[in-house]
């Protein structure tokens, strides 16, 4: 290696344009196999000096170990990461960006944009007491990372994401959604033809295909949402009328001797509100798991979309003289890329059909559970009336009233998204995802 950082820090931020994307590749050791003119460039190495060099010729000072431990960790078991990371030119100008990273046959792959989405303020922050972390306690550099990842975790869970899977499945999503429309044609080359347009061609039908997908899960999402704020009132309400109940229960009680079939009603009426609350309380379960199914195929979809546009990157900077037709060579690595995680975008796609199912079963398992509570609730008031018991229970009335009246129009709205949720269905066919993928791949060796 020939170039160092310069010791003389310049804390001007180096920029990155929002349609450049940063290509490498390295070895399974992290040295530098290739990298595109956009690494190149901002970087301020030479390819000479970045060919053979580790990857971390670029790593800022201020990065935690513990950041690198969490990518690594997901590499080494085979699957995809993606991170937020503050790199340093070669003449010490720091600049974040969103990186992606991929196993790849004897390697990886990594694609980096500039970060723009607001995520990015949350990985600062997290990082920096990281960083913090490491530094105050003196342990073994392995030790320091591992403190790290854990203080990035915890750091994480504070501000809401479950796990750092969590936050990365929302972060990549997020940031080709804050460059998506300055780049949608920014790798056009109407006049292209040969392998180049075969590849930009492909290109554009693979991305309408994820486009279609991204589309579903966008009102997925909204439909998760708009569930888990229904039922989280509905399963608050029958907490309530389940109290109302146990209230009726014991007014019940003292008046069982002239009237004991009143205790009887009350008692009965009990269980299904018990099981409602139940059922309702399941579905709250099954619903987490299908909005993290959600996120993690968001995700995968997205990472897909990214290295198919970098795919086409590489074809435009050919076609615009920018890069030598040798660059082409990337575009298979990118596909295989593109495609690793097709089986599992398409076992994740029945997961969520599956799960959006199950929701809906037990939607409408509640709401007959309540609509049967409502019913022996009917029947205790009329006993009321006959047994002319009101005087002793006029109090609990009012209170079973007002929680029934609120409640019900969220129970038919939560039962009108149930239906909603049983008739959306996604479809995918990854068979099409790879036959789209194999043309791109051929393109660079029809020549």
């Amino acid at each position: 290696m020939n170039g160092r950082v310069s010791s003389c820090r310049d804390d001007r931020e180096m920029t990155m344009g929002v349609e450049e994307l940063f290509f490498s590749t390295t070895d399974r050791r992290g040295v530098i196999r290739q990298g595109n003119s956009v690494f190149v460039r901002v970087s301020g190495f030479s390819r000479e000096e970045l060919s053979g060099a580790p990857h971390n010729i670029v790593r800022h000072p201020d990065m935690p170990g513990g950041a690198f431990r969490l990518v690594w960790d997901r590499l080494d078991a085979g699957w995809s990461v993606g991170a937020y990371v503050k790199n340093l030119t070669r003449d010490g100008r720091p600049y974040w960006v969103f990186a992606t990273m991929s196993p790849v046959r004897d390697g990886y792959l990594s694609v980096r944009m500039a970060a723009r989405a607001r995520l990015l303020d949350v990985a600062e922050q997290v990082y920096a007491q990281a960083a913090r972390a490491e530094r105050e306690t003196p342990m073994s550099r392995r030790d320091a990372a591992l403190h790290g990842m854990a203080h990035i975790e915890e750091s994480l869970r504070r501000h809401g994401f479950a796990s750092y899977d969590a936050f990365m499945f929302d972060a990549l999503p997020a940031e080709l959604s804050a460059r998506s429309h300055l780049v949608s044609t920014s790798y056009a080359r109407p006049g292209a033809s040969g392998r180049i347009g075969e590849v930009l061609a492909g290109a554009a039908t693979v991305d309408e295909l994820l486009d279609g997908l991204v589309g579903h899960l966008s009102a997925y999402g909204v439909l998760c949402e708009r569930l888990a704020t229904t039922s989280a009132n509905v399963l608050d309400i029958s907490l309530r009328m389940s109290a109302s109940v146990a209230a009726a229960q014991r007014a019940s009680e003292t008046v069982a001797g002239s009237a004991p079939v009143l205790a009887n009603v009350a008692r009965v009426m009990d269980a299904p509100m018990r099981k409602a609350t139940a059922a309702l309380e399941r579905m709250r379960t099954r619903l987490d798991e299908v909005r993290a199914d959600v996120a993690e195929l968001r995700f995968r979809i997205s990472l897909a979309r990214l290295y198919n546009t970098t795919a086409a990157a590489f074809a435009a900077e050919v076609a615009d003289g920018a890069a030598p037709s040798g660059s082409l060579g990337a575009v298979p690595l990118l596909c295989d890329a593109a495609e690793s995680g097709s089986l599992e975008m398409s076992a994740q796609v029945r997961r969520v059909n599956d799960g959006l199912r199950a929701v809906a079963a037990l939607v409408g398992e509640a709401r007959d559970l309540m609509e049967e509570f409502r019913r022996f609730l009917g029947q205790w008031r009329n006993l009321v009336l006959r047994h002319r018991a009101g005087a002793a229970i006029a109090d609990l009335l009012d209170p079973i009233d007002a929680e029934i009246d609120a409640g019900w129009d969220w129970i038919e709205t939560l039962h009108d998204l149930g239906h909603q949720a049983r008739t959306a269905v996604i479809s995918f066919d990854p068979e099409l995802l790879r036959t789209r993928l194999s043309g791109m791949r051929l393109a660079p060796a029809a020549a």
